[in-house]
């Protein structure tokens, strides 16, 4: 089964699903301080790393099609990465000259973005939203939230909807383009197509807060302690994974030191 929409969640029985939100969002965090360490050799021993999860998971996430929102974002960076970063040039184009260390330097940024994603993607892939809202809270519960005038329940409440709204708002605009087709507007010009379907979406968002806000409401939300339908509880496979990961943390780290300096691979 692989999702059409960026950060869906996929039911499933894997092994990953199975495991502890916190030990899933904890695994995360620790990856992603990781990957704005390593250099390019690194990120691609990583790539093997979410390349194992990913069949480990047994879900089919569309590699690819995630990158797709983001990709001229990281065309951007790689270009003036390739040209601004001085050193060794290899090619000149007018009047800009792309170097070997840029090159490098453009491949280790967008790298590290394309892991974030993905390891993102995987999470949310492998993690319902119901779980990953009781999670995020109880990681917070620690903190003196209430100093601050905002308690872990709302923090997480916020957190869980942003990440699975953006599936949801994903799937609107194509609904949104595809009925404009179907109504004969066909492919415009690039401004005034981007105007026609930012405002159907932007007006589709909003009936969408407000929809959630009146159901939270009716239901009594309140941001308070409240019960949750899951008990978590860490098992020996979750305190197993985090033992790797800090492990994985570790031997990298020292890796990156000793033999991935700057601009190599």
């Amino acid at each position: 089964m692989m999702p059409d929409y960026f950060l869906s969640f996929v039911p499933g029985d894997s092994f990953l699903h199975k495991l502890d939100p916190r030990t899933k969002l904890i695994a995360t965090m620790l990856i992603s301080i990781l990957i704005f360490r390593l250099h390019i050799t690194g990120l691609v021993l990583l790539f093997a790393l979410f390349m194992a999860l990913y069949y480990l998971s047994s879900v089919r996430i569309a590699l690819l099609r995630n990158l797709r929102p983001v990709a001229p974002f990281l065309i951007l960076i790689f270009i003036f990465q390739l040209f601004l970063v001085p050193g060794n040039s290899f090619m000149d184009l007018y009047g800009f000259s792309a170097t070997s260390a840029g090159f490098f330097e453009g491949l280790r940024i967008v790298g590290r973005f394309v892991l974030l994603i993905q390891f993102a993607s995987l999470l949310t892939a492998t993690t319902s939203p119901a779980h990953m809202t009781a999670g995020i809270e109880r990681l917070l519960r620690p903190l003196p939230g209430k100093v601050l005038g905002v308690t872990s329940f709302e923090i997480a409440t916020m957190m869980s909807l942003s990440i699975h709204l953006v599936p949801v708002l994903n799937r609107f605009l194509k609904e949104v383009y595809q009925a404009q087709l179907c109504r004969g507007l066909g492919r415009q010009k690039k401004l005034s197509g981007l105007v026609s379907l930012a405002i159907p979406l932007l007006r589709g968002a909003f009936r969408m807060m407000d929809d959630i806000a009146m159901g939270m409401e009716s239901r009594c939300y309140q941001g308070n302690y409240r019960t949750s339908l899951f008990e978590l509880k860490m098992n020996k496979n979750d305190w197993l994974v985090l033992m790797l990961v800090f492990v994985l943390l570790l031997g990298f780290w020292n890796l990156n030191i000793t033999l991935l300096p700057s601009y190599q691979i």
